[in-house]
């Protein structure tokens, strides 16, 4: 452990910077950005997720051919949406029908529960009535000692 100590204390000891590390650094600061290091889009232009409507001619608009038999591939760019919809719509239909039937399956089992709990107290109840009944017949049959008492 006292090498692993040894070796972390030389590896973090401070160090002088070598000669003209200041001038480089700053000379660096003034230069313009490569073009390797700048940040944004490709060749310095704005983002566009649409061609812009103002420099598209409406001759420029090209016609697509009719789907054929013989034509296969990627489905149309225009159905693509409702593909992902339809797939979206579906996943939350599942998720909702397994959201309902844990929540079916939690009352079931509450409902059990209960049925288990209220046959218990029948139970119990039936051994007390059945208690109060034995003994109601034993005061019957030995009217003797209750005139006594």
């Amino acid at each position: 452990m006292k090498e692993l100590d040894h070796e972390l204390t030389n590896a973090l000891r401070r160090e002088d910077p070598p000669a003209g590390f200041a001038e480089r650094v700053l000379r660096r600061v003034g230069e313009p950005p490569h073009a390797e290091q700048t940040w944004g889009p490709p060749l310095g232009g704005p983002i566009r997720l649409k061609p812009d409507p103002t420099t598209v001619k409406a001759t420029t608009a090209v016609k697509a051919p009719l789907p054929s038999a013989e034509m296969s591939g990627p489905p149309a760019p225009a159905r693509l949406p409702f593909v992902q919809w339809a797939a979206a719509a579906a996943l939350v239909a599942a998720m909702a029908g397994g959201i309902n039937y844990v929540a079916m399956q939690k009352e079931r089992a509450e409902g059990e529960a209960a049925g288990v709990r209220v046959a218990l107290a029948l139970h119990i109840a039936g051994n007390k009535l059945q208690l109060v009944q034995t003994k109601i017949n034993q005061l019957h049959e030995q009217p003797d000692k209750n005139s006594n008492q």
